[in-house]
């Protein structure tokens, strides 16, 4: 079995859309989609380190809110400041779908999934690590727009940030940054 069918595939479990306003999109997957419980972060960028754009120091700022439509996570994205691949996004192609994700088991996994993409030739375009009260999520965008329409996104977390994605699916109203 391949480190992409072991690693990566098997790993599915995101969307994100790039949104003006989380507020209004959370209404709307309210509404429209029954996805009844979120969690959002605001200024989420801003405690992050080793932030990275396109092979720069990151500056980016952002904000996000969390759901769950059955197992897959629902990730809504708002651009608040600085270069990043919301920003971009939006300048070139509006509001909407930006990446999907694979949530890895551990850093040893993402780090492997890392090589992989390096290795088929995939730029990293956008990076950081949040080091939260309930765990840490190391995350980074791969530019795969030319093969599959969008970025991809690789993650991991641990400690309790475990356990409270967990309870967030199961529609617990928690925080997972706070």
């Amino acid at each position: 079995m391949s480190i992409a069918s072991q690693l990566i595939g098997r790993k599915f479990d995101q969307i994100c859309f790039v949104v003006p306003d989380i507020e209004a999109a959370i209404e709307m997957w309210k509404k429209t989609n029954g996805v009844q419980v979120w969690n959002v972060a605001y200024d989420l960028a801003k405690e992050q380190t080793q932030k990275e754009y396109r092979g720069q120091p990151g500056d980016f700022q952002f904000s996000c809110a969390y759901g769950f439509a059955g197992d897959t996570l629902i990730e809504l994205a708002r651009h608040d400041g600085g270069r990043s691949l919301y920003k971009d996004w939006v300048d070139e192609r509006g509001y909407g779908p930006h990446h999907i994700g694979f949530r890895q088991s551990d850093a040893d996994e993402y780090a492997q999934a890392e090589v992989h993409y390096r290795t088929m030739g995939i730029e990293k375009a956008m990076a950081g690590f949040f080091e939260g009260p309930f765990g840490n999520c190391r995350w980074s965008y791969w530019d795969t727009r030319a093969q599959i329409g969008f970025y991809t996104e690789l993650y991991y977390v641990d400690g309790e940030l475990n356990e409270r994605m967990q309870a967030l699916r199961s529609g617990q109203n928690v925080s997972i940054t706070s």
